[in-house]
């Protein structure tokens, strides 16, 4: 089965906006359609500008790249 849902982005100092996470098949996708939304091309880069983070179902605050894939999207449905 092939849920459909939106996940809030936020970047400090903007709006928020809804994405849908399943259309994207790993990180480097998910971190350049972000990149495109926010106008922050090449300051998604692991070492450099902006720090992609997300809340788990705990509100743990954990670094986007830490956890395999699959298991952050099982954790966002």
């Amino acid at each position: 089965m092939y849920w459909v849902g939106y996940d809030q982005v936020y970047k400090l100092g903007s709006i928020t906006r809804a994405i849908n996470v399943n259309q994207f098949s790993n990180y480097e996708e998910l971190r350049g359609a972000l990149a495109r939304m926010f106008n922050l091309e090449c300051q998604l880069d692991q070492d450099l500008g902006w720090k992609l983070v997300f809340l788990d179902n705990e509100d743990d605050l954990l670094l986007v790249g830490d956890d395999p894939w699959e298991y952050v999207i099982t954790l966002l449905f």
